[in-house]
């Protein structure tokens, strides 16, 4: 593949010779990897703390995604690039990762992690209504696929046993941020599929991941949160962990994201990334050795049928 065929438009929709739509599997490759990572995070987060974290991966796969386009000569596509673009591929980042992930966060703290998943399920609804002006049409089939996805997660997280709030929680806080997360997720696939226009996929992700690091630093900055940041970086126990997760995990994945957002359709795209929790339930069942809840199960042969409709259609 040429560095000409990681641009945005116009791109085929299948691998040559080979009936594989191309955006659709980055996307499914991105939840897959995030869902492992998610399992390499664990001991990190507990330590460190989910911000720490979450600013040491954003920052690290910046500088590779920088040092990426040293090696294969992308710079020059910000200078060829549409302003406009550039603007809305940056307030993607903003609006993804700043805003929607500290908007997650909180609802973790008030909600705890499963209710808050359930409610990135709303993300794709999100997407497809943002996506419906700009011309965006999905086929019967690919909306009937994406709702039966989107069922098999509900049920995978809703048959597992849902811990309570933390401490002081308060659920109607917990809901309004845990919608705003969801908003941000899913505005943010569309914001950024229309910056993609002129913006190639490396520069874009690059710029994207970038943007919200930089927010993710202001955050920190307000809220004291360079410390615990810092003692990641230096902590040996839970530096490798944190180095390799984050190449697959953020690196490697928002690569695969953009790509999948430039080469499917938004709301697609925002579906089969809302699928890491099926994926998830299968990597700690292999991890802790052992069988996966009957409701796991039934969800994720329903998420299955979901993606099969979804492609096909």
């Amino acid at each position: 593949m040429r560095w000409s065929d990681l641009s945005a438009t116009p791109f085929p929709g299948t691998l040559r010779g080979v009936s594989i739509p191309l955006g659709e599997a980055a996307c499914l490759s991105a939840s897959l990897l995030w869902a492992v990572s998610v399992q390499i995070f664990s001991l990190p987060i507990a330590r460190h703390g989910a911000r720490a974290v979450n600013l040491f991966k954003c920052t690290s796969a910046t500088v590779l995604l920088g040092l990426t386009l040293l090696v294969i000569g992308g710079w020059g596509a910000f200078g060829a690039a549409s302003g406009t673009d550039l603007v809305l591929v940056a307030l993607s980042g903003i609006i993804g990762l700043p805003v929607g992930d500290t908007a997650l966060f909180a609802a973790v703290k008030h909600l705890g992690v499963h209710r808050s998943l359930l409610l990135q399920t709303m993300a794709p609804a999100f997407a497809a209504a943002l996506a419906w002006p700009l011309g965006e049409r999905l086929s019967g089939w690919q909306i009937l696929g994406s709702l039966v996805i989107l069922a098999g997660v509900v049920v995978v997280l809703a048959g597992d046993r849902l811990p309570a709030a933390g401490r002081g929680g308060r659920i109607g806080v917990g809901v309004a941020v845990g919608l705003l997360a969801a908003f941000g997720q899913g505005a943010g696939v569309v914001i950024a599929k229309e910056g993609m226009a002129s913006v190639p996929i490396v520069p874009a992700t690059f710029l994207r991941l970038g943007v919200g690091a930089v927010g993710l630093v202001v955050i920190a900055l307000a809220t004291n949160g360079l410390v615990r940041a810092s003692q990641a970086f230096r902590d040996r126990a839970t530096l490798p962990r944190l180095v390799t997760a984050s190449f697959f995990g953020t690196y490697l994945a928002m690569l695969l994201v953009m790509a999948g957002v430039a080469w499917a359709p938004a709301s697609v795209a925002a579906v089969l990334l809302a699928t890491p929790p099926i994926f998830s339930l299968v990597v700690e069942s292999v991890v802790e050795r052992r069988w996966p809840s009957v409701p796991g199960l039934i969800g994720t042969v329903i998420a299955v049928a979901g993606v099969a409709l979804l492609v096909t259609g």
